[in-house]
């Protein structure tokens, strides 16, 4: 789901930025007022991990392949704020370090993966918070991300609509099993292991 710099139009580029910048610089703001230094840790553990689970990719048909978000998991350990920007930190350092995803296009990677994932699948946890939950909002966002990314790219005239949008979806379905398979065993074991940090305040 990381898109690389050039497929995107100018239009396209601009609007996600500027929703993706105005987001970190709410969230930045908002989290430096009422971060406690205890949280750091484990929030540059957290991010690790997403940065790890982030680079493994998968192969799938057509010559393609997806890997696993973590955006509901973190999100819902720490909350949507801490959560964005954890994701968002991931991506610019995989964009700067392996080109894993462009410079110029990271709102529109931060939008697909940080805002839907982190803000819309915590809303979508929220309505009823369980494992389960978290496991369908981590396997809902993920699809709903590949789709804007169709979007995004058939705005930009790079990708026909129905090809792009079967091609991704496809692909995204089993992504986005797996990532939900994964959401809920991590909180099943941090329950039984570590369930404090389940009750951590959600920033």
């Amino acid at each position: 789901m990381h898109i690389p710099d050039g497929f995107l139009d100018i239009k396209t580029l601009a609007t996600t930025n500027l929703i993706s910048i105005s987001f970190l610089f709410y969230v930045s703001r908002r989290i430096s007022k009422l971060i406690l230094p205890e949280r750091i840790p484990l929030m540059g553990i957290a991010s690790a991990f997403v940065f790890t689970i982030q680079l493994i990719a998968f192969p799938v048909i057509g010559g393609t392949s997806v890997h696993l978000l973590g955006s509901v998991l973190i999100s819902v350990l720490l909350g949507p704020g801490s959560g964005f920007l954890i994701i968002s930190s991931a991506l610019i350092l995989q964009s700067i370090l392996f080109q894993h995803g462009g410079l110029i296009s990271l709102g529109a990677n931060i939008f697909n993966i940080g805002i839907i994932g982190c803000f819309l699948g915590y809303l979508i946890y929220r309505i009823y918070p369980s494992k389960i939950l978290a496991a369908i909002s981590s396997f809902l966002t993920t699809i709903i991300g590949a789709f804007f990314c169709v979007i995004e790219l058939y705005i930009s005239q790079r990708i026909d609509f129905k090809v792009g949008l079967v091609a991704m979806l496809l692909s995204h379905l089993i992504i986005g099993i797996i990532e939900g398979a994964m959401t809920f065993l991590v909180l099943l074991a941090i329950e039984r292991i570590r369930p404090d940090l389940l009750n951590l305040d959600k920033i």
